[in-house]
Parts: structure tokens; C-alpha cells; sequence
């Protein structure tokens, strides 16, 4: 954790600090935050019945290599949270169950620009993601009253493999590019670290605001 809290300082100086050293490079630096829609994908011997979203926030830094005026390739770290919430009603009791996994998320993305030259941008990208597992907490809710908390990291791997794509927009000031995009994340490997009857896969929409250097 300490490591990630170094590096995003580190790119957060570089963004707003001096670009002299970088000059011959033509790159972008910035940050991003927004909010996430995580549901947890089980499937095998499990109920999967009253699950829903789950919405955190999410927010990081990226670094974008320019490699032409419209192709990037864009290395991103984030902290990111997947997870899902469960709802449940027996009799008079409601029963509320969110399983919270943090993630420091590490995508790798190729970017297609569309219209270059021009102050409005369209994009679009794809890539992997490696994500590692900070903390992973479920908690219990009676009638909106919580109840008991359990660590969860023990029963779960602590890496993440995931395919990220989606689309935005990016528009040119004179000395900021204001960026908004919206993607998926996809995970493809069982999270679960030791049962051989359920599986479970991390899904999350995100929602993304910010600014390039």
C-alpha cells in the first residue's frame, strides 16, 4: 500500500510539476476518479438470488504515451473496489450482505482517437488488467442495523486478471485535456481461492472524470 501511495504521489508531481526533462516525449499525465458499479458473477453451487450493484468510489492516475496523434498506449493504476450486496427479506426482517474487495487495479490500454486535430475528441480502448487485493470484508445488515464483519482475504487469491474496454471523450484546453469515459471491467479467473463448487468472477462498470497534463 505504502508502494502505490509513492507512486501516485510520484505521477501527481509529475503531472503538475515542470514537463523540461520530458520535453522530446510526447505524453500525457493526469488523474482520474468516479465511481464504481461492482457485482461479484457466481455461478456453480451457490444462491444467487437478491443480488444487486455495488457503488464506490474509484480514482487513480494514468500515463499516456502518445504514439501518434491518434494512438496512445496508456498504463493506469487505481484503487479500485469490486464486490456486490445481497437483499434479502424473511418475515419482517430485512437482511443486507456486502462482500467489499479492494483492489489496487493496474490496466494496460491501447487508445484510439477519433477527429485529432480538433478541440473535442472521441476515444475509444481496450486492454489487461492485473489487480491485487488489498482487503476483502463482508458485513451483515438486520433492518439496516450492522451486525457482524468478517475478513474474507484468507478464502480469496490475492491477483486479479481482467479485460478493460470502453469509450469517451477528451476535450483540449490550453494547457489541460478534461477527460470523461465509461468502462467495463471484466474479470475472467476464479477469485476463489478454495472451493471446487462455487465460482467467482468480479464485474464493474465505471463511470470516469478527469484531467490530463
Amino acid at each position: 500500500m505504502k508502494k502505490t501511495v509513492v507512486i501516485l504521489a510520484a505521477l501527481s508531481a509529475a503531472a503538475f510539476g515542470p514537463r523540461t526533462v520530458f520535453a522530446a516525449v510526447d505524453f500525457d499525465l493526469g488523474l482520474k476518479g468516479g465511481l464504481s458499479l461492482a457485482q461479484i458473477s457466481f455461478t456453480g453451487d451457490v444462491n444467487s438470488e437478491g443480488l444487486s450493484l455495488l457503488a464506490r468510489p474509484v480514482f487513480g492516475a494514468f500515463f499516456a504515451y502518445n504514439v501518434s496523434p491518434m494512438f496512445s498506449i496508456q498504463p493506469e493504476i487505481y484503487f479500485l473496489t469490486q464486490g456486490t450486496l445481497r437483499d434479502q427479506t424473511i418475515g419482517d426482517t430485512e437482511l443486507r450482505t456486502e462482500q467489499i474487495l479492494g483492489y489496487i487495479d493496474i490496466p494496460i490500454l491501447a487508445k484510439a482517437r477519433f477527429m485529432a486535430g480538433r478541440p473535442a475528441r472521441p476515444v475509444v480502448f481496450a486492454g489487461p488488467a492485473v489487480s491485487f487485493l488489498t482487503k476483502a470484508t463482508q458485513r451483515f445488515y438486520t433492518n439496516g442495523a450492522p451486525g457482524d464483519e468478517y475478513d474474507l482475504k484468507p478464502f480469496l487469491k490475492g491477483t486479479n486478471f481482467s479485460a478493460v474496454f470502453g469509450a469517451g471523450l477528451e476535450y483540449s484546453l490550453k494547457k489541460m485535456i478534461l477527460i470523461l469515459d465509461v468502462r467495463y471491467d471484466l474479470g475472467f479467473v476464479d477469485i476463489d481461492k478454495g472451493s471446487e463448487t462455487v465460482f467467482m468472477k468480479t464485474r464493474a462498470l465505471l463511470l470516469m472524470v478527469g484531467v490530463g497534463f
